[in-house]
């Protein structure tokens, strides 16, 4: 499917390339060893995500162990010098006399830096999952939705103006709007292949399937990734192909295998949600007009981050340069065949 693989790493099963490539990055061995055993073992998904919920909800309960009480509170002293005292009481709430917490306490894990550690470790178990090992994940599903259903923690007590300003604190949600989720697998799509990683098979793999663990959050409604599929699905079927890699280079083939790759599995995966979701609410694009599968770039379509459009159109579009790419002899047979079938899911949605 593309490069060779390090020989560093040529003795190992895949998953454990996957680990032994992560390791340069934010990694946290004891929460990701928790994940495997669970996706490998019998333990259920509420009582894993009540192991690795707990020290989370004890921070968020406690504002960090108290860290936060104080550390907020030296951050409203600051402001209220600026502020007539009527205005200062208003933003900022009266003056309150935090105990400084023990150094000890404050090297204990924030509420925030264990949400980040949970959501990187879950990403990086859809890495190692084979996207067509549908069970397992699945597997990894069920305990997203599982730390969704868990009543949110109590918020901490008292309840400062100054603490309830800081974004953790502000909403009084942390399990039921998956707190930090979007932001932690925002910034692991910059790990992309041809940017933080490069066009080894295995990079590759690690890639699909956490577009395809992705789409299944999205397909099963638990978190909105919406704008993640088109991303997708324009980068392989809408945008040139780029020959300026920020940190790596590969043939035109293999980029061009791995984008189709990658829009396949969530046509596959979410294509039927999405057309569902959007296409009787559309109101950014047209409907029965016709593009030229060559045109590239400029389309009569919104491609706004904010809101892309899933107009009809544009799915007739991205059948036909499935369909097209399908006949690619400069493809490879599985990624013409994955180009084929995703043509003919959308022939039956549309």
């Amino acid at each position: 499917m593309g490069a060779t693989e390090p020989e560093a790493h040529d003795t190992l099963e895949e998953p454990s390339r996957i680990d032994a490539m992560a390791e340069s990055s934010p990694w946290f061995p004891a929460t990701i060893a928790i994940l495997n055993d669970y996706v490998a073992g019998d333990v259920d998904a509420p009582t894993t995500a009540a192991r690795l919920a707990k020290p989370i909800e004890e921070a968020y309960s406690t504002a960090d162990h108290g860290v936060a009480l104080y550390n907020e509170e030296m951050v409203a002293r600051n402001q209220r010098t600026h502020l007539s005292p009527e205005e200062a009481l208003e933003k900022w709430g009266p003056e309150q006399d935090i105990p400084k917490p023990s150094s000890e306490t404050a090297c204990l894990p924030s509420t925030e830096g264990q949400l980040w550690e949970l959501w990187y470790a879950v990403v990086h178990a859809a890495k190692r999952i084979p996207w067509t090992d549908e069970a397992r994940q699945n597997k990894l599903l069920d305990l997203v939705k599982a730390f969704k259903a868990r009543p949110d923690p109590p918020p901490p007590s008292p309840m400062t103006t100054p603490l309830r300003r800081n974004w953790i604190w502000e909403s009084g949600m942390l399990w039921s709007n998956l707190s930090l989720l979007g932001p932690s697998i925002r910034e692991s799509w910059n790990n992309a292949c041809g940017y933080g990683s490069g066009w080894t098979d295995t990079e590759q793999h690690a890639w699909t399937n956490v577009n395809a663990f992705v789409a299944r959050l999205t397909a099963s409604e638990t978190a909105d990734f919406d704008n993640y599929a088109v991303w997708a699905l324009s980068g392989a079927l809408e945008d040139e192909i780029q020959n300026n890699s920020l940190s790596y280079d590969t043939s035109g083939p293999i980029q061009l295998g791995l984008l189709l790759t990658v829009a396949s599995v969530w046509i596959q995966i979410a294509g039927k949600h999405l057309y569902e979701r959007h296409v009787n609410k559309e109101e950014s694009g047209p409907v029965d007009v016709k593009v030229d599968l060559a045109t590239r770039g400029t389309f009569p379509w919104t491609r706004s981050l904010d809101k892309p459009s899933f107009c009809i159109a544009r799915w007739n579009f991205w059948r036909g340069r499935f369909a097209q790419e399908a006949q690619n002899q400069d493809l490879s047979e599985r990624v013409r065949e994955l180009a084929a079938k995703s043509a003919e899911i959308i022939d039956v949605l549309t």
